[in-house]
């Protein structure tokens, strides 16, 4: 796959016939992904995907560009163009459509039911039948109900990431810097690792999970942690840390994704480290036996 990162005054290359699908892909949830495919596999020349490296609107976001180019590196398409900038969100839906899809040479776009763009939004499907090729992908539906990041949002917010895996057709994942912590977990046998996220993410509900931590491409299994560590009473807003089983050592510095799996309790305040501990001793064993 080509990967082209450009502006509005500096455009990648004109591939002529280019399919394209179009969206914000918050997430890349099954949705988004069902344009991918019907994008890839009905061009009749390049495939393409176009996202913007700034996001539209206010966080938290389920995803960065980068999370979305991951994702996209993983499919069929021929092309993933990241454009730069948020001026492009002062642009009416013409002047996207003459700006930029038209010079990228697209022939056809692929987009869902409820597409808008440009300016308030002014711009829908219609609009784009007038200029190019187009496929509408049906909404994707789980169990009846629409397929969409609102719907992943507040399933996260419920704790609810199993559930949230559906709708993504993955496990929900956030990325950060290793960073240096308080040290508490070490008194009682818990290191954790610390992440300083690199987006705004959304976090699913305060509460410790199951999950998987993947440091230099390597899986580990873990013990995850979401909120303000009340025991400790130290924060006052929340964060995510991991407990890992299987690693030993240090991993400042480094970037590291973490998966959440299940929920296993809520946070609570303990009335001593050593109570902390032991409820530690029987996260570590439900880890254990879901991972096992």
């Amino acid at each position: 796959m080509e990967v082209y990162r450009f502006d509005l005054d500096h455009l990648p290359p004109c591939s002529p016939g280019l399919s394209l699908a179009l969206g914000n892909f918050d997430g890349f949830h099954k949705g988004h992904q069902s344009l991918f495919v019907k994008t890839a596999l009905d061009a009749s020349s390049n495939s393409g995907a176009l996202i913007f490296e700034t996001p539209f609107g206010n966080g938290p976001f389920l995803s960065s560009s980068e999370d979305k180019k991951r994702y996209a590196l993983s499919s069929r398409l021929d092309s993933l163009y990241v454009l730069s900038g948020k001026e492009v969100y002062s642009l009416s839906a013409e002047e996207f459509i003459r700006r930029v899809l038209l010079p990228l040479g697209t022939k056809r776009v692929v987009v869902g039911e409820d597409f808008r763009f440009g300016k308030d939004r002014s711009g829908d499907v219609s609009l784009l039948k007038e200029y190019f090729d187009v496929d509408v992908v049906p909404f994707c539906l789980h169990k009846g109900v629409k397929v969409s990041s609102r719907s992943i949002k507040e399933l996260l917010s419920l704790g609810q990431v199993e559930e949230a895996a559906e709708l993504l057709g993955k496990p929900y994942e956030v990325s950060g810097i290793v960073a240096e912590g308080f040290h508490n977990g070490r008194k009682i046998g818990y290191p954790t690792l610390n992440l300083s996220l690199t987006y705004d993410y959304v976090l699913p509900m305060a509460g410790v999970y199951c999950g998987v931590v993947y440091v230099s491409g390597v899986a580990y299994r873990a013990m995850v942690n979401v909120g303000t560590n009340p025991t400790l009473g130290l924060l006052d807003k929340p964060i995510v840390e991991a407990y890992l089983l299987d690693y030993e050592g240090e991993c400042y510095g480094k970037l590291a994704y973490c998966a959440f799996l299940r929920f296993l309790r809520e946070e609570r305040k303990f009335g001593s480290l050593e109570e902390l501990k032991a409820q530690l001793e029987i996260d570590e064993a439900n880890v254990k036996e879901s991972l096992s």
